[in-house]
């Protein structure tokens, strides 16, 4: 990414990214730090691990517990796409009732502010989304960054992206005292905004609040 955008004549730019963008967007600002002026993501910056567990007060083990909660409740994706994409890939390939299951049990899951995916995206964008993937056949490959765990930790267990502290980061969805101590362990945040609306896939459920708050974030920084 850094040499595709000195190719294409920028030499000073930020970096956003929400989901495995999220996981991109620092990596950009540490191999490039003198082009990035800023890094801003939708959220995933000092979400705890298993292994922060033992330095936790008790109300942030309260916390973490109701973390794993919710993070439980679901299909976990990321251990069947680590384990067998290209498993997947042929039914979803085959099928496109197969593919637009799959990814609306996923929007439904993700899109937790509302009981029904289609009452925080509209309908037609999702099934925008889900044929990019049907017409292009590319719900296989899409997958394979889970298969070669960009999102594993040492340990073997998830991985939440990697901090940076050569330029200065921001989030869309701040969260709690918490997050935001283990976010500045491996950050400098400049931006930790409260109350911002919006699911995990904000930019397409809250687009106008979204636009707003990364314009925000890089203009405090010039």
């Amino acid at each position: 990414m850094a040499e595709l955008m000195a190719n294409l004549g920028y030499h000073r730019y930020g970096t956003q990214g929400g989901d495995l963008g999220a996981y991109v967007a620092p990596r950009v600002a540490a191999v490039a730090p003198e082009q990035v002026v800023g890094v801003h993501i939708d959220g995933g910056f000092g979400f705890p691990t298993a292994a922060d567990v033992p330095e936790m007060s008790a109300a942030e083990r309260a916390e973490w517990e109701q973390m794993q909660q919710w993070m439980s409740g679901g299909v976990d994706h990321h251990a069947l796409l680590r384990a067998a994409p290209q498993t997947f890939s042929y039914a979803w390939n085959d099928s496109p009732v197969g593919l637009l299951a799959w990814m609306m049990q996923k929007f439904k899951e993700f899109t937790m502010t509302v009981p029904t995916p289609e009452q925080a995206i509209d309908r037609d964008h999702l099934l925008t989304n889900v044929s990019l993937y049907w017409f292009t056949g590319t719900s296989g490959t899409s997958s394979w960054p889970m298969y070669e765990r960009l999102t594993v930790a040492d340990d073997g267990g998830f991985a939440w992206p990697t901090g940076q502290r050569r330029v200065p980061s921001g989030v869309y969805g701040g969260g709690s005292a918490l997050m935001r101590r283990l976010a500045e362990r491996d950050n400098t945040i400049v931006h930790w905004p409260q109350g911002n609306p919006g699911s995990h896939f904000v930019a397409m459920d809250e687009p106008l609040a979204h636009a707003a708050d990364i314009r925000a974030f890089f203009k405090g920084l010039r």
